[in-house]
């Protein structure tokens, strides 16, 4: 059977904060898109009876261990008529194509079980099974979902498919609220207020600006310095990054110490966390960083706002210094986090931050045509 066309995923609501700006979240498109539909081969089910032993000898003998998200057996009812597939294996393209040449005018692509490549694969099964009573002869191409669903969004609308194949799916009561805005610390009036805040420090600048979110404090504000020092290096985050070394007694570059606009507040001048201060931490992902209660250590558990959308050196930069979040507003041709790529969701990662993008309404205009700087 064709893979039918799937509907796309509405955007998520961007929740507006006072200045008529909106904040979403950054999310992989594997969270954004529809779970994308990858074909395999059935068997239609003859005796019943045989269900139970046919799982379990080809859970022994064709395993699918890329496919552990769905049930192996799919029932249904037909004309009142209970139908049971199950599936054999994952079809390649190639294998894909062959069986589309065999039916080039069928919706419904199928191929004999005693097709060479087929009845060479199910000779696997052994003597245990009878398949001339346990299974139909014609093998039938199944669509299924290629992972596990992350969102409801992706769930139900794998649902409404044709042909749709049972799959596990266990929401993530954080992802929903990032998706949603509902239940999120980052929409909380606190954190809002303060996405205000900082954001207009970096659209004065066009830097950014480090801030603890445990107590509000600014660690450092900055913005890129090329143009003044002719070095290809000193982009905001990474003046940002010399600046909150500088704040814990180190720092690399010398004209971080004195140069205009460049600040940075000494570990030891922060003020303590206070409880009545702190966001409420319970409902956080164990993967975000926070501030070591022994003292700040490089840029762990702090959030990094930027004006324009980092570079892949920058996000690095800001990466192995363990942010918590990075927010910025304007995209950028060179932007690694939402434009040309999307590097914080990549996997193989040894540590992760969450993005987040304010757009601004009322005409202003988010796309910057310059690069990182």
């Amino acid at each position: 059977m064709l893979p039918p066309p799937q509907p796309e995923l509405s955007e998520p609501p961007a929740k507006k904060l006072k200045k008529n700006w909106t904040l979403e979240a950054v999310l992989g498109e594997d969270v954004t898109k529809p779970v994308p539909l990858i074909p395999v081969l059935t068997a239609t089910v003859k005796d019943k009876r045989a269900t139970s032993n046919l799982v379990k000898k080809l859970s022994n003998v064709l395993p699918l261990p890329n496919l552990q998200h769905l049930k192996r057996v799919n029932s249904s009812q037909h004309d009142g008529q209970t139908r049971i597939l199950i599936i054999l294996w994952e079809l390649s393209q190639a294998s894909l194509d062959i069986i589309k040449s065999m039916s080039p005018l069928s919706a419904n692509l199928s191929i004999p079980r005693t097709a060479p490549d087929c009845h060479s694969r199910l000779a696997a099964l052994g003597p245990d099974i009878d398949l001339d009573t346990a299974v139909e002869d014609q093998l039938t191409v199944a669509h299924v979902a290629k992972f596990q669903p992350h969102s409801r969004a992706q769930y139900e609308i794998l649902k409404t498919c044709a042909g749709y194949w049972p799959t596990n799916f266990h929401p993530e009561k954080y992802l929903e609220s990032q998706l949603s805005g509902v239940g999120h610390d980052m929409w909380t009036d606190l954190a809002r207020g303060r996405v205000e805040q900082y954001m207009e420090l970096c659209q004065a600048s066009g830097g950014g600006v480090v801030m603890d979110p445990n107590t509000g404090a600014v660690i450092a504000v900055g913005m890129g310095t090329a143009e003044l020092t002719s070095h290809p290096l000193h982009h905001t985050a990474m003046v940002l990054v010399d600046l909150v070394a500088r704040s814990q007694g180190g720092g690399a570059w010398d004209h971080t110490a004195d140069t205009q606009g460049l600040s940075f507040t000494p570990s030891d001048s922060l003020p303590s966390h206070d409880p009545e201060q702190t966001l409420n931490s319970s409902s956080l992902p164990a993967s975000l960083s926070c501030v070591p209660s022994s003292g700040p250590y490089l840029c762990t558990g702090y959030d990094v706002y930027l004006w324009r959308e980092p570079c892949h050196m920058c996000s690095m930069a800001l990466l192995h210094m363990r942010v918590r979040r990075v927010v910025y507003c304007m995209v950028t041709k060179d932007g690694a986090l939402g434009s040309v790529d999307m590097l914080h969701t990549r996997e193989g990662l040894n540590h992760r931050y969450e993005v987040y993008r304010v757009r601004r309404g009322e005409g202003g205009v988010d796309c910057d045509i310059l690069m990182c700087s």
